[in-house]
């Protein structure tokens, strides 16, 4: 019933703004049509934007009662029926799945491989973090809470930048959508200005025009209705690797001797820095988190280590070269202070330097230390979720311009059929 009422709604607006433009019955057949195509594949989006949201919704839910079991009762499968509990929809029977092939299973990795099962479905890194973590946990025991608080922090944090990011994902596509009515209204009511001897609104380019622009606004709608339907659950980098390379070899080469650069390398240098400085800047604090947790167990160099396989594409190389420097500066500061000495990230490369620190220290006070950086780290977590959030929506926002553009055509186009037609009825008064 809801949906008969949207298409029927749908229908009225686009026979109404066919009946304002003047067209004629074939025109607003057309556009008919194009409405009901355009209902279908904006319903289409509606169940996937639905469905993305159900999805980020129970991995939340998921996460954070897998964090509270584990933290009462470290252990994994109670942890698991837990959050079987609480969960709605298609993840309670992943996990049913998950819990058959643990008790069922006798391998030696039977947790590693029965997580899986769940981060399959739900491709995120922070999931994965969390399984490492429990796994540990489970395998070889330790103190944990304090790690595993720092995993709940940032779920938390995750959720709520989430969500304000899905607001302002609403804010920029009603933006659009008024945009395209304003825009009809305006270039609709154009006809209207001038004496009814001279309207254009019977011209057959009138006619096809107008039938053209009120079809690509559907299309504008729908466009930018896609590109703002996200996998909440999913981050993707805006760099390729190809380009990271590419501008990592740019930078290298300027930092070594820049009198060695083209014409084309000087005028690129600028923007390979800064745009890597932006994918590093939003990269890192997840690295930084998986670096502290492993330090429930290892040692700094160890823990760093062990990262660089799971680590941000942007971040393998300058971790590569810190582990280099490792080798040659044992026990020196050398490495931490080499590490992205090229870019203008000091609040990074300060973060960093407090694992130097840690090795130098007791356990109660690296633990302190470790503090220190969970929470620095944490106010650049919400700095790297604006940051990426302003991308995603900064590219939508461009088709907001979309509307405006076919406006101005339309406005050019009826300018013209006013001037042709009020030139022939001159000419035809002076001929009478």
């Amino acid at each position: 019933m809801k949906k008969v009422k949207q298409f029927s709604k749908i229908l009225l607006i686009i026979l109404g703004v066919t009946l304002v433009y003047r067209l004629n019955p074939v025109a607003i057949i057309i556009c008919m049509v194009g409405g009901v195509i355009f209902d279908g594949m904006f319903l289409k989006e509606e169940k996937k934007r639905k469905n993305y949201l159900l999805k980020f919704k129970s991995l939340i839910s998921y996460m954070e009662q897998m964090g509270y079991s584990f933290k009462k009762q470290p252990k994994i499968v109670p942890a698991l029926r837990d959050a079987q509990k609480v969960c709605v929809g298609s993840i309670k029977e992943i996990l049913e799945e998950t819990l058959v092939q643990i008790d069922t299973g006798n391998e030696e990795n039977i947790y590693e491989n029965a997580l899986k099962i769940i981060q399959e479905e739900y491709d995120c890194k922070r999931i994965r973090s969390l399984h490492e973590f429990l796994v540990k946990i489970e395998k070889h025991g330790g103190t944990y809470e304090k790690y595993l608080e720092i995993l709940l922090e940032d779920i938390r944090a995750w959720n709520d930048n989430v969500s304000l990011f899905m607001k302002d994902v609403e804010r920029v596509k009603r933006n659009v959508l008024i945009s395209v009515f304003s825009t009809l209204i305006t270039c609709g009511f154009m006809a209207y200005l001038i004496p009814s001897e001279y309207r254009f609104t019977a011209h057959p380019v009138y006619q096809i025009c107008s039938t053209g622009m009120i079809l690509m606004m559907m299309g504008a709608y729908l466009l930018v209705t896609r590109k703002l339907n996200f996998d909440w659950t999913k981050e993707k980098s805006f760099l390729s690797e190809k380009m990271i390379i590419k501008y990592y070899f740019l930078v290298e080469k300027a930092s070594e001797n820049e009198n060695e650069l083209t014409v084309l390398e000087r005028m690129s240098i600028k923007k390979a820095k800064r745009r890597l400085e932006r994918e590093i800047a939003k990269e890192f604090p997840d690295w930084i988190r998986d670096v502290a947790i492993n330090l429930q167990n290892d040692t700094v160099q160890s823990a760093i280590e062990n990262s660089y396989e799971k680590a941000p594409f942007v971040l393998k190389r300058p971790i590569r070269k810190l582990l280099i420097d490792f080798e040659r500066y044992p026990v020196g500061i050398e490495p931490y202070d080499n590490l992205l000495k090229e870019f203008d990230l000091d609040e990074i490369v300060s973060s960093v330097k407090m694992f130097y620190a840690i090795n130098e220290l007791g356990k109660e006070e690296s633990q302190q230390q470790v503090q220190t950086i969970i929470e620095r780290n944490n106010k650049m977590v919400r700095h790297a979720d604006e940051m990426k959030n302003k991308d995603y929506v900064g590219m939508a926002s461009m088709y907001s311009a979309i509307p405006m553009f076919l406006g101005v055509i339309k406005i050019m186009v009826d300018m013209v059929l006013m001037i042709l037609v009020f030139t022939a009825s001159v000419s035809q008064a002076l001929q009478g």
